[in-house]
């Protein structure tokens, strides 16, 4: 079951996802072509990434997830109640949550040629 979570098409999609979602933010909340452009950029990455076989596809998301650390003190912020409000409860609920689950997520899996976790052995 790890392999398959772990697995570096599953977390790229789960990414992209994410990806779309941050689009509308940049669009609705942020109002920012430059967060925009970012995000764009880390959805291109994830792209390719999930278009590259195993191992090369695993070391092209491992960029977007060390990115992903600079992320942690809002994240932290956010469930600690410190951050400011988005102006959506949703969003403000469930977005670090999902943090939450998709930073050391893609890291593992990102990381998973060194680390052996969820390598499946034949």
């Amino acid at each position: 079951m790890i392999s398959s979570i772990l697995d570096h098409k599953n977390v790229a999609l789960a990414n992209i996802g994410w990806v779309i979602l941050h689009v509308w933010i940049a669009l609705e909340i942020e109002e920012s072509m430059g967060f925009l452009a970012i995000v764009l950029l880390i959805g291109g990455i994830f792209a390719l990434s999930y278009n590259s076989d195993g191992k090369l596809g695993r070391r092209i998301m491992l960029l977007p997830s060390l990115l992903y650390l600079l992320v942690l003190p809002a994240v932290i912020g956010s469930v600690t109640g410190e951050m400011e409000s988005s102006g959506y409860a949703w969003l403000d609920v469930i977005g670090p949550i999902i943090w939450v689950l998709i930073i050391p997520v893609t890291l593992l899996a990102s990381t998973q040629e060194w680390t052996g976790i969820g390598v499946t052995v034949e």
